[in-house]
């Protein structure tokens, strides 16, 4: 008990009845919850007219905690001064060892306006709670010198009011039925968002990025409805969905929240000038989508229904003249990305552009096999006379790693970062060359570095592997014998030197690959062309 002797004053009962609180002047505030019962004394002073004595009535009077002495510990009568307009009742407070029956009186005095004392003899039914406290309360003097605890299983001499117990018992229901009915619509609603966000069609808006950001680039009109069909990918930043933009095929990458900034990046560099090519992703616009459960960002491009290159080589094999047309269309996509084009008349500046995650499944092939690169989240923009700022330099999927970038070993320039791309093109080359029949049946597809270190390697495992022991893909002897796979293999080995600056630039792979489907129908030994090959060797050729 905590309490604070002094005067008289006017408070509040709060009687814990399923939620419900009772408002009783008296002396004190008696609380009773779920944690326990607190007997609280208030000081203060009150100002009331008060009735005559022969209005008064007596109650027995004892508390414990003024039990000092034995003087003290004595039960006293107390006198209940009634104030006009209000009732006085008796009360005891007490415990009771249930398994013995032995009870403990705690306190017992004066109520003044309590309403809900009805009942000439001091009984209570109501369960004690975590403190074992029981408390009942009486009107008539003296009243409360005996006081008893009948279980709601035996009837009571006086019964608590029917009406109160059935409104008690309404707010129970009502209280089971509201949980019933959020525990079904908290299980339910994850299937219908995902039947909602496939089935309704959505307006597609396009919207700027930013204040300064480009001129629309997209043809299509605004407020034109977007249906999605089929989810064909998830990824770290999203999901991606086959949609239907009236009788386009479209594709829909649709960011979470938290992924906000990768499609900003990525919109932001659709929209610089001169952006479009034929072997990069068709941007056809962007909108910031509002579902009831969450807040999306959508990206819309062109629809391939090949998928990506990742995927193509799982199921199927490559020719030579497939092999030639999608490795020069993927360099010409990336010697794109790379090259800065100067201003024109009616366009601006295009800056380099280093992709940063270049990988097989970045690149989508269309229906006549020729590559587009995608997936532009993590790239980073070149603009000329501005630093690199402050970035990380390892990002990207572990597997493509370059060895300076698992070094943590960087220099922060622009052509340091394109090399990077480079390195991860020598891998992807890899894997369009480990499915080629040119020379024979060829095995299952492989991720680079899968016969080696499996599908999940760890980034320790990886460094192991590419920088301490320089290990790359192998190169299988039957290639060689292969004039256009032994230029492949050149190619690759260049891409993915140690050294940074030995490495051949997007533009050389590019013209490597241009030559080389000139002879597609009989590949013969092709001489490297003079000019990039003294480029690369000078480290200038970017």
């Amino acid at each position: 008990f905590e309490y604070l002797i002094g005067m008289k004053v006017t408070v509040l009962l709060f009687a814990f009845k399923v939620g419900l609180a009772y408002p009783v002047t008296f002396h004190f505030v008696f609380c009773t919850s779920s944690f326990g019962y607190r007997l609280i004394h208030f000081a203060g002073w009150t100002q009331a007219a008060v009735l005559p004595d022969d209005h008064r009535i007596d109650c027995e009077h004892f508390d414990e905690k003024n039990c000092t002495t034995e003087g003290d510990c004595a039960i006293k009568v107390e006198h209940c001064k009634m104030e006009s307009e209000k009732t006085s009742s008796c009360y005891v407070l007490w415990t009771m060892d249930r398994d013995t029956g032995e009870t403990k009186i705690k306190m017992k005095g004066c109520f003044t306006d309590m309403h809900e004392c009805n009942q000439t003899e001091c009984i209570t039914s109501v369960e004690p709670r975590q403190n074992k406290l029981y408390f009942c309360c009486c009107k008539g003097s003296m009243c409360n010198m005996e006081h008893k605890w009948i279980p709601t299983t035996t009837e009571a001499t006086t019964q608590v009011p029917k009406e109160k117990t059935t409104d008690n018992t309404n707010v129970i229901y009502v209280i089971v039925c509201a949980i019933v009915f959020v525990c079904l619509a908290l299980l339910l609603a994850p299937f219908a968002f995902c039947y909602y966000r496939k089935r309704k069609p959505t307006n597609f808006n396009e919207i700027p990025t930013n204040e300064t950001e480009a001129t629309n680039v997209s043809p299509l009109l605004n407020n034109r409805p977007i249906h999605l069909l089929e989810l064909k990918a998830s990824g770290r930043f999203g999901d991606v969905w086959q949609g239907k933009l009236h009788s386009q095929d479209v594709a829909v990458k649709i960011f979470r929240m938290q992924e906000k900034e990768s499609w900003n990046t990525e919109v932001d560099i659709y929209k610089l000038p001169r952006m479009r090519h034929p072997n990069i992703l068709e941007f056809l616009g962007c909108e910031k989508h509002t579902e009831k459960v969450q807040l999306e960002y959508w990206l819309i491009s062109v629809y391939h229904p090949n998928g990506s290159l990742c995927n193509y080589l799982k199921s199927h094999t490559l020719t030579w003249l497939e092999l030639c047309k999608i490795a020069e269309s993927m360099s010409q996509g990336l010697m794109h990305l790379h090259e800065e084009i100067p201003a024109g008349k009616t366009d601006g500046l295009k800056p380099s552009i280093a992709h940063r995650d270049f990988k097989s499944t970045n690149v989508l092939l269309k229906g006549d096999l020729t590559a587009c690169i995608a997936d532009f989240g993590l790239a980073m923009v070149f603009q000329p006379g501005k630093p690199c700022g402050e970035t990380h330099g390892q990002v990207g999927t572990r597997r493509y790693m370059a060895p300076e970038v698992l070094e943590g070993a960087i220099n922060f320039n622009r052509d340091a970062f394109l090399r990077i791309d480079v390195y991860a093109c020598g891998l992807v080359l890899w894997e369009m060359v480990s499915r080629c029949t040119a020379v024979g049946p060829v095995g299952d597809y492989m991720l680079p570095f899968e016969a080696e270190l499996g599908l999940r390697p760890t980034l320790d495992e990886i460094q192991d592997t590419v920088v301490t022991k320089k290990l790359r893909p192998r190169l299988l002897n039957t290639w060689r014998t292969h004039a256009g796979l032994n230029i492949f293999c050149d190619t690759m080995e260049e891409c993915w030197d140690h050294d940074a600056e030995a490495r051949l630039s997007s533009s050389c792979v590019m013209e490597r690959f241009a030559q080389l489907c000139k002879y597609t129908a009989t590949p013969l030994l092709i001489e490297n062309n003079t000019n990039c090959e003294e480029e690369r060797l000078t480290a200038n050729c970017l």
